[in-house]
């Protein structure tokens, strides 16, 4: 086979093969946990964080690592209602992305402030909440870890990300990302590295 095909022939199997894992790849939601923290050095108020543990399986030569990765947050909390009133959901979203991610665990984190906190009386999980995972633009499937127990169904999925699209929007900004908080410095071996979209 002359040089040049030969050469191809490589670089066409290094493409195929690198296809075949992203086909088969596998970054897994590990758990998504809610805590009610105060604020580095002492800063009044506690806001919520939304810890969004993720496994990555895999990761394909020859960096090893997975770039591009955006993890999207959706929040509904049951607030209390007033005397005579409904009980209603409060929805909120964010979106942040990681330059890139080794194979092994990583956390992304994001925060309600403590006015919010405070407000509407937010304390642990939300009610629904529900993350979704991205490579390059590529969406990944959800997995057992990507929604909260109550919605179990697909059509329960379906209805609470129809809900918080047009829902969330009122609250755009609200839910942040942990490199625009007080928090941007706090857990520094288990935060990734942030494409940066605004300026804090």
């Amino acid at each position: 086979m002359p040089r040049r095909a030969s050469s191809l022939a490589t670089l066409c199997g290094f493409f195929l093969g690198a296809a075949a894992w992203l086909s088969a790849q596998e970054i897994e939601v590990a758990a998504v946990r809610f805590n009610n923290v105060r604020a580095p050095a002492g800063a009044a108020g506690n806001w919520l964080e939304a810890d969004v543990a993720l496994e990555v399986k895999s990761a394909p030569p020859p960096a090893r690592m997975v770039s591009r990765v955006q993890v999207a947050l959706t929040l509904a909390f049951e607030l209390p209602a007033a005397a005579g009133a409904e009980r209603r959901l409060e929805h909120y979203r964010a979106a942040a992305e990681c330059v890139a991610l080794e194979a092994g665990r990583a956390d992304v984190r994001f925060y309600l402030p403590p006015e919010l906190v405070k407000r509407d009386q937010l304390h642990g999980e939300p009610k629904y909440w529900g993350v979704e995972i991205a490579v390059a633009g590529r969406a990944l499937a959800a997995g057992h870890n990507s929604y909260s127990p109550a919605l179990a169904s697909a059509e329960a999925r379906r209805n609470f990300a129809a809900r918080a699209s047009a829902a969330a929007t009122a609250n755009d900004g609200l839910l942040q990302p942990q490199y625009l908080t007080v928090f941007a410095g706090e857990y520094p071996r288990e935060t990734p590295t942030f494409v940066r979209h605004e300026s804090p």
